[in-house]
């Protein structure tokens, strides 16, 4: 049993790295030490799993799907190891977290004393950036993501719902008329934000679950959701805004809500770390932290209600 966990593990690293040497490095093994433990692993089953050619390691067809069945196998080893290690090994070393910027600066610093508090052997490395980070090359421990996830290598844990609605400044609204109806929109001003796949391309929800899909335009976009909010209080058109960064501009009145029953699909928050042989206890701490202080419904829509039209 415990050569055919080696193996698998080998098998794994391999996969993550595309390389015998990168594998070899994590693993503390030589690099034709990893190629024989392969190579014994694709005897055993009788096919080959590897692929290497002039220019890269890939699967064959039937490596990606054993690769797909044990990873769950793996995955569930790893956290039992961790359930019997959680309530004896203490939560200790420096963990390194990536988070958005606006996110991370509302949301996540106020947050960074209790968990401190909490485990007074951790130390925090927050890096803010909007940027996608690679957390396997860049030695991050963790990550806040939201929106579609898409690295198959790394573990998700959804924390909560993100809410994006549609949102004006009242100076717009009172010189160019509330659009009741994301069809309207073709005819507005608005603030687009290009980290959509099609920034031009705005797909709504409404009432009975109508979808509505419009193409809109406007003089001002951007990749960053503050900048975007920022356009919107002064008035330079319509834009989506997540609410957990427009709350505070709802609240305020500097934004109103526009096409009140129609929203963006809803997506969400989650925590996403490296797939590993075994969870770090930090790691695992913090997530379970996130998880309990950051749940449905979120506090920043919890704000909302009975406050601000539309919610």
């Amino acid at each position: 049993m415990l050569t055919e966990t080696l193996e698998l593990q080998v098998l794994h690293c391999v996969v993550k790295h595309a390389s015998y040497a990168k594998a070899a490095e994590e693993l503390g093994l030589s690099p034709s030490g990893v190629s024989r433990i392969i190579s014994r692993l694709e005897e055993r089953l009788g096919v080959r799993l590897m692929q290497r050619t002039t220019r890269k390691l890939a699967l064959t067809e039937a490596g990606a799907a054993f690769h797909a069945r044990t990873l769950q196998i793996l995955s569930d080893l790893a956290e039992a190891e961790a359930e019997v290690q959680r309530t004896s090994i203490v939560p200790r070393g420096n963990l390194r977290v990536s988070v958005p910027v606006v996110f991370g600066q509302l949301y996540i610093a106020p947050m960074l004393d209790q968990l401190l508090e909490l485990h007074s052997e951790l130390t925090v490395d927050v890096t803010f950036m909007d940027r996608f980070v690679d957390l396997i090359d860049e030695g991050m421990d963790l990550a806040i993501r939201i929106g579609a996830l898409s690295d198959s290598r790394l573990i998700a844990r959804r924390l909560c719902a993100n809410q994006r609605v549609l949102v004006a400044s009242p100076s717009y609204i009172e010189r160019r008329g509330e659009p009741t109806h994301p069809s309207e929109l073709a005819n507005h001003d608005c603030v687009l934000f290009t980290g959509f796949t099609r920034p031009r391309e705005w797909k709504l929800r409404g009432p009975d679950d109508e979808v509505c899909a419009v193409n809109v335009s406007g003089r001002v976009a951007s990749n960053n959701v503050e900048a975007l909010t920022t356009a919107a209080k002064r008035g330079l058109g319509v834009t989506m805004g997540a609410t957990l960064s427009v709350g505070p501009a709802l609240l305020s009145g500097e934004l109103v809500r526009v096409c009140k029953q129609w929203q963006f699909e809803p997506t969400a928050v989650f925590a996403v770390f490296p797939s590993a042989r075994q969870l770090s206890t930090k790691v695992r701490a913090a997530v379970d932290f996130l998880a309990e202080n950051l749940n449905d419904p979120p506090a920043w829509d919890r704000a909302l209600v009975g406050k601000v039209p539309g919610f």
